[in-house]
């Protein structure tokens, strides 16, 4: 019960904190202006740090995880928590470039010719003039975020199969809130009307799922 508690009362506050980076995102569009935003939202700026964090903060506890499934010899479970730990740690690299300004390093000769911002990532790699960021981290995401938000639970509830796969690796489900905080994040990001809101797009699918993976739903049967 105390673990609970504090997992609904850890969600209230990243709930929180999420609408008010988004609310400070609105005033500086609306009330401050374009270099404001901009600034905001640039890359290695406050938004992007704080996406690279909470991604970060999502693989830690996949980690986590990972750690009481291995006592509790659970290896399907182990597996799922495993691959989302490892691609959160991936994502989280990948939004700071691997942390290449951090560290002041140079990209690759691989890099500079295929990347369309010569940093040393993957999502903005470029072949024959095809954008990976678009084909895979845009619409590919898009399509994938929606099936999990949107369809994921009557999924799982219709479908014995899916409910069964579910259940037997241990797959996290998103809570009825974290569906409304998705909704609302994106309904509110959408007000802002400018170019590069889809880093604070980012940053609530980063705060969201990390909410999801310390309190997943619980829909079907154990």
């Amino acid at each position: 019960m105390e673990t609970k508690k504090l997992s609904i009362g850890t969600e209230i506050v990243i709930g929180t904190a999420l609408f008010i980076f988004i609310a400070y995102g609105m005033y500086l569009r609306h009330f401050v202006g374009y270099d404001a935003f901009q600034n905001y939202v640039r890359e290695d700026g406050p938004v992007e740090y704080l996406t690279a964090l909470f991604l970060f903060f999502s693989s830690l506890v996949c980690f986590y995880r990972v750690f009481r499934y291995r006592k509790m010899k659970k290896p399907l479970w182990i597996l799922t928590w495993t691959v989302l730990a490892f691609l959160f740690l991936f994502a989280a690299g990948e939004e700071i470039s691997w942390g290449q300004r951090i560290f002041g390093l140079q990209s690759s000769e691989f890099f500079q010719q295929h990347n369309k911002q010569t940093e040393i990532n993957l999502h903005n790699l470029t072949f024959k003039g095809k954008n990976l960021n678009i084909i895979i981290f845009s619409r590919l995401m898009f399509l994938v975020l929606f099936i999990y938000f949107a369809l994921s639970r009557l999924m799982v509830w219709k479908i014995p199969f899916i409910r069964n796969l579910v259940n037997k690796f241990n797959v996290p489900l998103p809570g009825v809130q974290h569906i409304i905080i998705m909704l609302a994040a994106t309904l509110f990001i959408l007000l802002i009307h400018i170019i590069k809101e889809s880093e604070l797009h980012e940053l609530s699918f980063g705060m969201i799922f990390l909410m999801i993976f310390l309190n997943p739903a619980r829909i079907y049967n154990e």
